[in-house]
């Protein structure tokens, strides 16, 4: 028998099908890379905001059709959409065979009638990969529909994530990101995020180590040097900052004010050594005034740190503390309004890739060779960020030496230096 997963949304959602897929693996079962194949397809959902719930109903609807189209066929709905809207019992499920929540591997064992599975291990490939620190987030922000569909933060154990990590490793990853909803929160027996990423770097020289989801509220203070001891911890920031006016964040649940950004990033610049920055941001947030987003939009584009820009539009999500206050105050920013102050957030975010643009074209750098034609840089998260173009074919999945020819933002032309 043979199945296939589809993984939408975020690195941890896919660290959770690499679970399923170790879970089914044990249950006897054959992955395969076509649907069509398939006896089974585990659809692992994202429903974080609004658009992420629409691409999961409409990959759903298009399985259906799918397992209507040949009698015996299966589908198991996992993650993030049936974590976050429980079944009310109104009907529509009856052509899916199993309904599991984010990460719940314990339940699909079950279903497939292994008994006595204590744990389950990850099973994938790829030259980068995905290591989940935690689950959940417990810093409450009004916007937020996480810890509705995956609950408090919750740490995984020092000896688990170096187990994983080894395993990983044996399984061909050169880059391995710390994920979790809120990483620097991460702490065990008074170890701190900080000498996690030591410990892995020690550990193992000739990995890449990326860590993700920096809140900063709980931003490691000694970030920067450790980027410069260890060369194989990336400079590379990964941080939702949502806002940069005092009172947005306020409104938000954010529990700092823009200052504490601000010191986050005067001392990623007066660093030694290039770090880049990606912001996640929201703009058109309720009560957000032109004077809010001008601190915003003048902030994004303050800092020689800052690369990347993740800007969202705000949408109502039901179950948020926003969604019922905004319904009941009525002072929603409307939609030409918050799609303007989204251009012009794109348009600083170009500004950015210009500035790094003047300061990589001509350099020598590594570069982790994806496949054979392209790749990423440490200042670029694979998948999201920017692209190295290949002068000529390389290996995949090694650490090479380039040369960067020409870099225009989100695309690199680089030349393999021998």
């Amino acid at each position: 028998m043979k199945y296939h997963i589809i993984s939408l949304g975020c690195p941890k959602n896919k660290v959770d099908s690499e679970r399923f897929a170790w879970v089914m693996n044990s249950a006897g079962w054959v992955f395969s890379n076509q649907p069509d194949e398939a006896d089974l397809i585990i659809l692992n959902t994202c429903a974080f905001i609004k658009p992420a719930t629409e691409e999961s109903l409409e990959y759903l609807s298009d399985i259906i059709n799918w397992k209507s189209e040949k009698i015996g066929r299966k589908i198991i709905l996992a993650g993030c959409l049936p974590g976050r809207y429980s079944d009310d019992g109104s009907g529509g499920l009856d052509d899916i065979d199993l309904v599991i929540g984010p990460g719940h591997w314990r339940k699909l064992s079950s279903w497939l009638g292994i008994t006595n599975q204590e744990s389950a291990q990850v099973i994938g490939s790829g030259s980068y990969r995905y290591l989940k620190i935690a689950n959940g987030c417990s810093n409450g922000c009004a916007f937020c529909t996480i810890p509705s569909i995956r609950g408090k933060f919750t740490a995984n154990s020092l000896d688990s994530i170096l187990s994983e990590a080894d395993l990983l490793i044996q399984q061909g990853a050169m880059e391995i990101g710390l994920v979790a909803q809120d990483s620097g929160n991460w702490t065990q027996d008074h170890t701190n995020l900080t000498a996690l990423a030591e410990i892995l770097a020690k550990r193992n020289p000739s990995i890449w180590w990326r860590l993700y989801y920096l809140h900063p509220l709980h931003f490691p203070k000694y970030l920067p040097e450790l980027f410069s001891k260890y060369t194989n911890i990336v400079p590379y920031i990964d941080m939702p900052i949502q806002h940069a006016s005092d009172s947005v964040l306020k409104r938000m649940g954010r529990k700092h004010g823009v200052k504490r950004i601000e010191t986050i990033m005067e001392q990623l610049d007066k660093a030694q050594i290039d770090i880049a920055v990606r912001y996640t941001v929201i703009t058109g947030y309720p009560g957000e005034t032109e004077s809010d987003f001008i601190k915003l939009r003048d902030f994004l584009g303050r800092y020689k740190s800052a690369r990347h820009i993740a800007a969202f539009s705000w949408y109502p999500e039901e179950g948020t503390l926003e969604y019922k206050r905004t319904m009941d105050k009525g002072d929603a920013v409307d939609d030409s309004t918050a799609s303007r102050r989204l251009a012009a957030i794109s348009a600083v975010g170009d500004g950015l890739y210009s500035n790094w643009d003047l300061r990589l074209e001509g350099r020598e750098v590594f570069v982790l060779a994806d496949d054979k034609h392209t790749g990423h840089t440490k200042w670029d998260a694979p998948e999201v960020d920017s692209v190295v173009s290949f002068t000529k074919s390389v290996e995949p999945g090694r650490i090479i030496k380039v040369k960067i020819l020409e870099s225009s933002g989100a695309v690199l032309m680089a030349e393999p230096v021998d």
